[in-house]
């Protein structure tokens, strides 16, 4: 008993001294979720503008499935952002990374744009992924646009972790809304009638989009001069000073993105052979796209929890992560039971009923997705903060199996419709990864 109440006036004492209240975490936390919530924008407006163009249904899947293979191709270097944070304490550190993603970044672009070459395609687009003939050329049209997209992403998010390592989140939140202008400004050619596919416009608006953010970013760090680390402000820790040493540290961090990405391709290749596919192909990514909206606003709690990780106890930071999951949750419940949301959904697809009738049921499936995301994004946070990177590559391997072991007995079973099985699966691997990371956490704290 005496040990559990030092314990808890430890605890107290912590966040006593620190002076940051949630109301501090909230105001710092708002500018870095802009930065997501403007990334996720683009795929509701793609959707929207796809929707009043011709083949409306057709574009809409095939540049969902593209940019899910874009994303398959980008997810080694999305924890890079992390990677940047967690490393920038020394300059040794930091440069070592900036080659890791100058290389990561360009060989994995590379590979992008062989996926699109015609006998590569064939075999992995009509043999793997069971993506309809109809769909096909389309579908390999986009990933002809978005080659760079990898390389852009990687150079983005190097940036971003400096600038969050120094407290910078209101020019992250800028060099979105440069990303966002971009986007709207390419897809409002649709809107003009300018005789451009509408495929090739949402391409051309993902890759531009995050070229000209990674380009403002870089811009910001220099003129804020925090490339380098000032001589004598360098932390004592031991971080990777080397190439070899940040593979070691970012190895399980790729992996467990590439396995958590390979698994939303492969689900895509799942629902393709759902009994409806055609319609649930031009559903998924049409509903996903609004949960991720909502549900992405609540990422960056991961950074608040490495940035706070020694400064805040365990109890104020997972407050903080309910408290933005919560909220974010009850917007999407809003959004799938109440008349305005309705009016949003139609704002958002336009004039096509029976789409329409299959989006709303998975916004109301994946009304806690926001919720499960942030106490995800906090409790990789916690593990990452402390090093044990490879904790979270089992729990992503662990979720994924999950993912595709529900999603396909939901579509072999012939019992609903395809997207609402993928929302399933969705929310089935999230709660399994949290489930195992909070027990290692739980472990770690016990030791």
């Amino acid at each position: 008993m005496k040990s559990l109440n030092w314990f808890k006036r430890t605890r107290a004492a912590k966040d006593s001294q620190s002076g940051i209240t949630l109301l501090h975490l909230w105001r710092e936390f708002l500018p870095l979720s802009l930065s997501d919530i403007t990334m996720a924008c683009g795929d509701p407006l793609m959707t929207t503008t796809l929707a009043h163009l011709p083949e409306a249904r057709m574009n809409i899947a095939a540049v969902g499935i593209g940019r899910t293979l874009a994303i398959f191709f980008e997810s080694p270097i999305i924890m890079i952002l992390h990677a940047s944070n967690a490393l920038a304490p020394t300059q040794a550190s930091r440069r070592a990374l900036w080659r890791f993603v100058l290389f990561a970044g360009g060989s994995l672009s590379f590979l992008l744009m062989v996926l699109a070459l015609p006998i590569v395609f064939n075999l992995v687009g009509y043999s793997l992924l069971g993506i309809p003939a109809t769909l096909a050329p389309t579908v390999q049209q986009v990933l002809i646009l978005v080659g760079l997209w990898p390389f852009a992403i990687a150079w983005r998010r190097y940036f971003q972790g400096l600038l969050i390592f120094h407290g910078h989140g209101g020019a992250m939140a800028q060099a979105s809304l440069w990303r966002l202008g971009t986007v709207v400004g390419i897809l409002s050619l649709g809107w003009l009638q300018v005789g451009i596919p509408g495929a090739v416009l949402a391409g051309l608006s993902l890759v531009l989009g995050v070229i000209v953010e990674a380009i403002v970013v870089t811009w910001f760090a220099k003129r804020l001069n925090i490339l380098t680390v000032l001589p004598g402000n360098e932390t004592e820790v031991s971080l990777p000073q080397n190439l070899p040493q940040v593979w070691k540290f970012y190895w399980p961090l790729a992996n467990s993105m590439m396995v958590a990405w390979g698994g939303r391709t492969l689900l895509v290749g799942l629902i393709a052979r759902s009994y409806d596919a055609n319609l649930a192909l031009a559903a998924w990514p049409a509903a996903w796209g609004m949960v991720v909206v909502i549900s992405n606003s609540t990422r960056m709690v991961q950074q608040m929890i490495i940035k706070y990780r020694h400064k805040l106890s365990d109890r104020r930071l997972l407050k903080f992560t309910l408290s933005v999951g919560g909220t974010c949750s009850l917007v999407l419940l809003l959004m799938a039971t109440t008349p305005w949301g309705n009016l949003l959904i139609r704002g958002f697809i336009g004039s096509d009923p029976e789409l329409i009738d299959r989006i709303r049921p998975v916004l109301l499936v994946c009304t806690l997705q926001p919720l499960f995301v942030a106490i995800l994004n906090a409790a990789q946070g916690f593990l990452v903060s402390d090093g044990r990177t490879g904790s979270v590559n089992l729990a992503t391997w662990l979720g994924t199996g999950a993912l595709l072991l529900v999603a396909w007995v939901g579509v072999s079973s012939g019992a609903g419709w395809g997207e609402w099985w993928g929302a399933i699966a969705m929310l089935s691997s999230m709660v399994v990864e949290i489930g195992f990371l909070l027990i290692q956490h739980r472990l770690r704290c016990s030791n």
